[in-house]
C-alpha cells in the first residue's frame, strides 16, 4: 500500500490518500477531505495517475468533511461516514462559517453508511470499521493490518476533545478501552498531527495508561 498525508483546514486536518501499490491506475481512497481547497490533493491524485474510488470519511466535522462534495463531483466516487454523525454532517455549513467565517455550500447527503464492524476493501487488502464514539458519536477508526486512520479518537500523546456538540466523555472511555485491542505494532494515522503506534500510546498516552 502507498500511503500520502496532506496537511489542510483552518486547523491543519490530515487528509489522507492510500493506494494499492505503484502500478499506474491503481485503485486509491480519500479519507478525510476537510477543506474547500485541495489543490494538492488533486494533483496528487493526477499525478500518480490514481483511480479514486470512494471518500472515507473518520467522522464529520467540518475540518474533515469540507471537501466531501469536490471530491465526489471531480470523479464521481461515494462519500461514507456513520449514521451518527448525520447531525454533524447537515451542520457543516453553519460550523464553518462560525468558526472561520468561511462560506461553504451545504454537504449533499452521504452515499453510504459505516457499520461498526464492516469490513472494506481496497485491492487486496482488508480494513474493519471499529465504532469508537466519544469525540463525536459517529466517529469511527478504519484498522488494517499493518495501519490503522483513528480520526480525532486518538492522537500522538492525547485524546480528542469530548466537550465538542454532541462530544460523550463517558462513550470516550468505552471506545478508547476498546483501542487497547489493537496489537502494538499497528500504525496509527490520526486526523491530526503525527503518526504513532499503539504500543507507543499505551505505555505513554495518559488517557490510555490511567485506564
Amino acid at each position: 500500500m502507498q500511503l500520502a498525508t496532506f496537511v489542510i483546514s483552518p486547523i491543519r486536518s490530515n487528509c489522507y490518500i492510500l493506494s494499492q501499490d505503484e502500478a499506474v491506475g491503481r485503485d486509491a481512497v480519500v479519507i478525510d477531505p476537510g477543506d474547500s481547497a485541495l489543490d494538492a490533493v488533486f494533483s496528487y491524485i493526477s499525478v500518480h495517475k490514481l483511480n479514486v474510488t470512494a471518500v472515507w470519511n473518520t467522522h464529520a466535522h467540518f475540518d474533515h468533511v469540507m471537501g466531501v462534495d469536490l471530491v465526489r463531483a471531480k470523479y464521481g466516487v461515494p462519500a461514507y461516514v456513520h449514521p451518527a454523525d448525520m447531525p454533524i454532517w447537515d451542520n457543516v455549513a453553519q460550523a464553518t462559517q462560525e468558526m472561520f467565517a468561511r462560506s461553504v455550500p451545504a454537504l449533499h447527503p452521504p452515499n453510504a453508511y459505516f457499520e461498526d464492524g464492516q469490513k472494506l476493501t481496497l485491492g487486496s487488502d482488508e480494513f474493519t470499521i471499529w465504532h469508537t464514539p466519544g469525540h463525536s458519536p459517529g466517529s469511527v477508526c478504519i484498522v488494517g493490518e499493518h495501519f490503522a486512520f483513528t480520526g480525532d479518537t486518538l492522537f500522538a500523546g492525547t485524546i480528542g476533545a469530548t466537550h465538542f456538540y454532541l462530544g460523550d466523555p463517558k462513550a470516550m472511555q468505552t471506545s478508547l478501552r476498546k483501542l487497547l485491542q489493537l496489537r502494538d505494532d499497528l500504525e496509527l494515522y490520526p486526523g491530526h498531527g503525527q503518526p504513532t503506534t499503539m504500543g507507543h500510546e499505551r505505555t505513554s498516552n495518559m488517557f490510555l495508561v490511567q485506564l
